[in-house]
């Protein structure tokens, strides 16, 4: 259920804490997504629930720290109550991961999906992004997108900030195995790993067919992919460009998950 004028697409991103016991590593975003057999996965990325950075495999914790778990806050349908408060294991009892990784990339790809259990959807605010209805919308270099996060933590009433980006390569190669990521041209905060990233247009759309076929009506919406956080360099004037995992490998994930 979603109240009047509340865009259904603010209702996917959750706000996630890596943690190592009691201790708070970092912050993220994260998003629900409903796979073929009807069971929920929550997909975020990779360094989110490792603590490592995927391609060095270093701490990113400045304490060291490795996060043994993930706290979620799940809003309720009245947003007026604090939010649910779940405890997501990361690792097993054995020290083994949890989540699953793309199944033949690994953590090259920065995208991983855990298991969750939650409450009636009735009780609860949930919108997997998949249950939203995405109309193939025209995608070309240079045209807007949303990155829907959690910069610097929490917001009030747990609703996510749309930080406006643009595709900064041709998203006709992405995943190509030269380059499985779409670059975007960004200026993101710290929290807004894991967020869901979208085309959103209103009024009459342009659709992605030979035809360039125009439709009119109250917009539309297309799920673009995952965010992962900027490229970073030690150039404090650095061109502020960041990665988008695409839709595709996040349903693959999901999909071929073990919940």
């Amino acid at each position: 259920m979603t109240a009047p004028g509340i865009d259904p697409c603010s209702l996917v991103p959750l706000y996630v804490e890596p943690h190592f016991r009691e201790t708070q590593l970092s912050q993220a975003t994260a998003f629900l997504w409903l796979r073929y057999d009807g069971k929920l996965a929550l997909v975020t990325n990779w360094h989110v629930v490792a603590g490592r950075n995927p391609e060095t495999n270093e701490c990113l914790s400045k304490m060291g720290g490795i996060p043994d778990h993930l706290r979620l806050y799940m809003p309720y349908l009245d947003r007026a109550i604090p939010p649910l408060i779940i405890d997501i294991p990361t690792v097993g009892s054995d020290g083994g991961a949890l989540w699953s990784e793309h199944q033949r990339h690994g953590r090259t790809v920065d995208v991983v999906a855990l298991p969750i259990s939650l409450p009636r959807p009735d009780v609860i605010a949930m919108m997997p992004m998949n249950a939203i209805r995405t109309v193939p919308l025209k995608q070309r270099v240079g045209f807007p997108l949303f990155i829907l996060g959690f910069p610097f933590g929490r917001q009030s009433l747990g609703l996510p900030v749309w930080k406006q980006g643009s595709f900064a390569s041709e998203p006709y190669f992405t995943g190509h195995d030269a380059q499985r990521y779409l670059i975007v041209d960004t200026a993101s905060r710290p929290g807004m790993s894991g967020s869901p990233v979208i085309q959103r247009a209103h009024g009459e759309i342009e659709l992605e067919d030979a035809h360039g076929r125009m439709v009119a009506g109250d917009g539309g919406c297309r799920f673009v992919g995952i965010y992962s956080g900027r490229f970073h360099t030690n150039d404090v004037g650095d061109a502020q460009l960041g990665r988008v995992w695409p839709a595709t490998l996040v349903e693959e994930i999901a999909n071929s998950a073990r919940l």
